[in-house]
């Protein structure tokens, strides 16, 4: 059977040269040149082989994992004497690694003798990826993240995960080290595919990874952050992302399994979490009302009406609540008890 090919544009020759080739011989079937990596996941059910090589950014090892998780098959091509491009290549698994003066017969013979399923890979994300989201003004996503990680950790492999780019604070709020942090975490991911154990820290039963607090370095690229999170999941049962504010947050939002909006009860908060549920893209949310007044009764019907959303779980507003989110402890009980259905739902 022809193999039906992808290549990932390149401004290098070989990538023209093969698709000229491709074109002409007819030894396989080219199917798209790939300017994203979404445009190959968006058609991976009609890909056989991706042909991709080092130079582009993207093409990195967790993403070539990625790609044979989808069950397709990677020829790696790298410059002629860079060995670090290769060592990439193949830490990300590729099947066929080629110079980049091969010329274009070879890839394409590569790419024909290739098997046209890949096999399974051992490390294959299973993990749930629960992704926790509100509008700005602090509604208390941070907090919620935190305590469905916390309860979730009594009985699942979990990690928690700051990936709000702007004002990370798990690690403030847990008083934990500032590093390692996703900074690090990404760096691994980048060269090797894999999220190691050293780039993690400990609270109890509670793995975290941490927010990165390094003023005057841009945030991570999302690209990046796509393969951090997919690292993450394969390493853990239960992933629970405190992922920002919206709309910064949609990009994971679309990845997630379940996904959580935190919202207060005051009038700007209403207005803020109707907008969302407005532009949202992803899993149906689970909502979370914090901070909740002892007679919130009136805000509840106002949320069902505005946002259009049943709450799944109401925090009330406490003072020993606030106190305890405040101590650098666990979640107080309440809050646990409150989110105990999002778990449920998420089971």
């Amino acid at each position: 059977m022809t193999p039906r090919v992808a290549t990932v544009l390149s401004a290098r020759e070989w990538e023209s040269s093969f698709v000229a080739h491709a074109r002409e011989a007819a030894t396989v079937r080219l199917v798209l040149r790939a300017f994203v990596p979404d445009e190959v996941s968006g058609e991976s059910d009609r890909i056989d082989v991706v042909v991709a090589g080092a130079e582009t950014s993207w093409v990195t090892p967790a993403r070539i994992r990625a790609w044979r998780r989808s069950g397709l098959r990677i020829v790696g091509i790298h410059p002629r004497g860079d060995q670090p491009a290769r060592e990439r290549l193949a830490a990300g698994g590729a099947d066929e690694i080629l110079p980049d003066d091969s010329g274009p017969e070879a890839i394409a013979r590569a790419a024909l003798l290739l098997e046209p399923t890949a096999p399974a890979v051992t490390d294959a994300p299973t993990g749930r990826l629960m992704v926790v989201t509100g509008g700005r003004g602090a509604p208390g996503r941070t907090e919620v993240a935190l305590a469905l990680a916390w309860a979730s950790a009594g009985s699942t492999p979990t990690l928690l995960v700051d990936l709000d780019l702007e004002a990370p604070a798990v690690a403030i709020r847990l008083g934990v080290p500032p590093r390692p942090d996703v900074t690090e975490a990404a760096d691994a991911v980048l060269a090797t595919g894999t999220l190691p154990e050293t780039a993690l820290q400990r609270v109890g039963s509670l793995r975290l990874l941490v927010g990165s607090h390094r003023s005057g370095e841009p945030p991570l690229r999302a690209g990046l952050v796509d393969d951090l999170v997919d690292a993450a999941r394969a390493i853990a049962a239960m992933v629970i992302v405190d992922a920002g504010p919206w709309p910064a947050s949609e990009r994971l939002v679309k990845q997630a399994t379940d996904a959580a909006l935190v919202t207060a009860t005051s009038p700007n908060a209403l207005v803020r979490a109707a907008r969302i549920a407005a532009e949202w893209s992803g899993p149906p949310p689970s909502l979370v009302v914090n901070q909740a007044p002892r007679d919130h009764g009136s805000a509840i019907e106002s949320l069902r009406q505005w946002v259009g959303l049943e709450p799944t779980a109401v925090i009330p507003r406490r003072r020993s609540v606030s106190a305890r989110a405040r101590s650098g402890r666990g979640p107080h009980p309440r809050v646990l008890a409150s989110l105990a259905p999002l778990l449920d739902v998420a089971s």
